[in-house]
């Protein structure tokens, strides 16, 4: 089923994303070309990985065995998802007490003291599940996050289309182009207050469809309740015959 709301508040300082959901393991792996090789989990129970004595933590070495990770987290909700990657096992044992001690406080606190960035783990993610559910992420590459979201807004958009499509016309899907990274980074302003995509409110008009785009700012409460008309920013928009995306702004920030 597609989402009927995504949430996203990015903060360009610490390169760190807020989300009301992870991206599923398909739309990764179509917005990423380098994949996951090792994985250390900051929070997981006994039997899911191996134990690395070094650190204390379990990890996950092979890139099959991490996407059989990812799915079991997605699929079950059981699996604790606090995990940072990292690149050579050697060096990851090479982490000092102090720096071990700063990820144990990343998956308590869900914040980081120094750079979320580790030279011996050549980290490019930190991923942590918080308790309400919201997803927060560290890209050490903001292009992976633009990436990733412009993948999962088609997505969304796409089984929107043909949900109903198939209960009206039982026709075959339809793919649409994806949203260019350029138009997402376009709408890094609103990105920056924290906004909610509302795909529930998806309005189609001569061939263009509108998915508004609300301010949320910090109010994690309300992101699947529906905004008031005022805090309406504009309508990220797909002319479906133009096979072209843009945002129409309604009001300024």
């Amino acid at each position: 089923m597609p989402s009927e709301t995504t949430y996203v508040h990015l903060d360009t300082i610490t390169n760190a994303v807020l989300m009301s959901k992870g991206f599923t393991m398909s739309e990764y792996k179509d917005a990423v070309n380098k994949p996951i090789k090792n994985i250390l989990l900051l929070s997981a129970p006994k039997g899911v990985g191996e134990y690395d004595s070094h650190t204390g933590f379990r990890m996950i070495r092979g890139i099959a065995k991490i996407q059989e990770y990812f799915e079991q987290s997605q699929n079950t909700n059981v699996v604790p998802s606090k995990w940072i990657d990292f690149e050579s096992v050697e060096l990851m044992r090479q982490l000092t007490p102090v720096e071990i001690s700063e990820l144990l406080y990343i998956a308590h606190t869900y914040t980081h003291l120094h750079s979320p960035f580790y030279y011996k783990l050549q980290n490019n993610y930190i991923h942590l599940t918080l308790p309400e559910g919201i997803t927060k992420v560290y890209y050490r590459k903001l292009d992976q996050f633009y990436s990733l979201l412009s993948v999962s807004i088609t997505n969304n958009l796409e089984k929107k289309i043909n949900d109903k499509r198939n209960v009206f016309l039982f026709k075959k899907n339809k793919k649409i182009m994806r949203l260019p990274m350029s138009e997402v980074k376009k709408l890094l302003p609103l990105l920056k207050e924290g906004v909610v995509f509302s795909f529930k409110k998806l309005k189609m008009d001569q061939e263009v469809y509108e998915i508004p785009i609300y301010l949320a700012e910090d109010r994690l409460k309300f992101v699947n309740r529906d905004f008031p008309e005022k805090d309406l920013l504009g309508n990220l928009c797909f002319d479906e015959k133009k096979q072209k995306w843009f945002f129409k702004e309604e009001r300024g920030l």
